[in-house]
């Protein structure tokens, strides 16, 4: 070895050797005490359902261009104490029906917002939920809604709600339809920035107290 023939050389070579392995000594202190970050990052404890985009809506051949916009945060429950509480996402959905105020008339944009509390996603599916901002019938209040982002990009993205080709009465928490609305370039042909979907662990445990079970609702009209 190199350094083993230098040490038969230089007469001052255990000084060297001892400097280096102090050094050494130095260098490992420094990573021991330097901040370790793990190669894996923690998993997002929420779930995400993000962007915007014209869908075209099957059941309205005339009018077939809705917008919706979401920004939709949490998870399908929580716990309190061992109480398993029903909705803990938060967020906004806010969703566009263009549209003509009068028959014959030109298509305007008609507004309109969901307030969130519900999200479940996995995969590139998600499923969110919540309450109408609007004056709407007590049966009705209620709205669910689905997302697919497509692994062949956000052309190719769907989504789906809870009233048109489904019976908007008395929808319950989470239980949205199929995605059954393609996206589009809408009436501006204009592509917007699609969907995209990210999931959190469900939070999971085993010593648990069922949820309540929700409000009676009833079908009929509200007279």
């Amino acid at each position: 070895m190199a350094l083993n023939r230098v040490a038969r050389v230089v007469t001052g070579a255990a000084v060297a050797a001892t400097a280096l392995t102090a050094t050494a000594l130095g260098a490992d202190a420094a990573l021991a005490s330097a901040p370790q970050h793990s190669a894996k990052p923690d998993k997002a404890k929420e779930s995400h359902v993000t962007g915007d985009a014209w869908v075209n809506f099957p059941g309205d051949t005339e009018y077939p261009y809705r917008r919706f916009i979401v920004d939709a945060h949490g998870a399908p429950w929580r716990y309190e104490g061992k109480k398993m509480v029903m909705g803990d996402a938060h967020g906004t959905i806010k969703i566009n029906h263009f549209s003509p105020d009068k028959l014959g008339r030109p298509s305007v944009d008609h507004w309109f917002t969901v307030k969130v509390d519900y999200l479940m996603a996995t995969g590139p599916t998600a499923v969110v939920s919540g309450i109408w901002q609007a004056d709407v019938p007590a049966n009705q209040k209620r709205a669910n809604l689905t997302f697919y982002q497509s692994p062949l990009g956000h052309k190719y993205d769907r989504m789906g709600f809870s009233w048109g080709v489904v019976d908007a009465r008395c929808q319950q928490m989470g239980t949205g339809p199929a995605p059954f609305s393609p996206a589009s370039p809408g009436p501006y042909d204009h592509w917007l920035k699609g969907y995209t979907i990210k999931e959190a662990p469900l939070p999971i445990r085993t010593d648990f107290v069922p949820p309540d079970a929700p409000a009676d609702c009833t079908f009929k009209d509200p007279a």
